[in-house]
């Protein structure tokens, strides 16, 4: 089975972070200073406490001078409004953090993220803060030169995971989309590295041309064999 990148391939290592005793106006000076619109908080204990963002900040902009009529606010409503009202990040932060192992994986990242509608996690091993991972580094495996990502398919795919049944294969990359061609013994193979192929990271498409000798899936109810696929006479 191919092998998707982990987390820690991706993330920052050199994490901008404050304490819950953060003033207000020092975070905002921490984030334009670095140009970055987060950052964890780290707690009295070393641990992850939360995270406080421009959306965070921002709303004291959001409630100043607006009138006062808590009593007609929604519950969310008066929680914003009384954080706004903070002055040092452990009355501004969101908590508890959305953190994610080291050890994870890409696609699991890029699915917790999705699911969470955010843009960022904060990674750790165990309770210990090593790194941040974005969307955009998330993206990174897709700027991976083509003679690079040949080489990868072909070890994850063709050597290690296919070995002799891929002897037949040969592949071609070009802007991130792989081609294989030439002829394998069996269709199931022929499918079996189109799937795999494209389970690697940094794969934009797969154009799957293999011949096979063999339909060894015409008894799999549903499944038609295909003639263009089949090798000549």
């Amino acid at each position: 089975m191919t092998q998707p990148m982990k987390v820690s391939e991706v993330m920052t290592r050199e994490v901008v972070t404050v304490t819950e005793d953060t003033p207000y106006k020092e975070v905002v000076g921490v984030l334009a200073a670095h140009h970055i619109t987060a950052v964890p908080v780290i707690n009295a204990y070393g641990g992850v406490g939360g995270v406080v963002s421009e959306t965070d900040l921002l709303r004291k902009e959001e409630f100043q001078g607006s009138r006062r009529r808590s009593w007609a606010l929604r519950r969310r409503q008066r929680q914003a409004r009384s954080r706004a009202t903070g002055v040092r990040v452990a009355e501004l932060m969101s908590r508890p953090a959305v953190t994610i192992d080291q050890t994870a994986t890409i696609p699991e990242a890029a699915k917790l993220m999705a699911a969470r509608g955010i843009t960022r996690l904060v990674v750790t091993d165990g309770e210990v803060l090593t790194g941040i991972v974005t969307r955009s580094d998330l993206l990174k495996t897709f700027l991976e030169p083509d003679d690079h990502l040949l080489q990868r398919v072909r070890r994850e795919v063709v050597v290690t995971t296919l070995g002799d049944a891929a002897s037949g294969i040969e592949l071609a990359v070009r802007d991130g989309v792989v081609t294989l061609s030439g002829q394998v013994d069996r269709r199931s193979t022929a499918e079996l590295a189109g799937k795999l192929t494209a389970e690697v990271d940094g794969v934009v498409g797969v154009d799957n041309e293999l011949r096979w000798a063999y339909d060894d899936t015409e008894s799999t109810p549903g499944i038609t064999p295909s003639p263009e696929h089949r090798s000549r006479p």
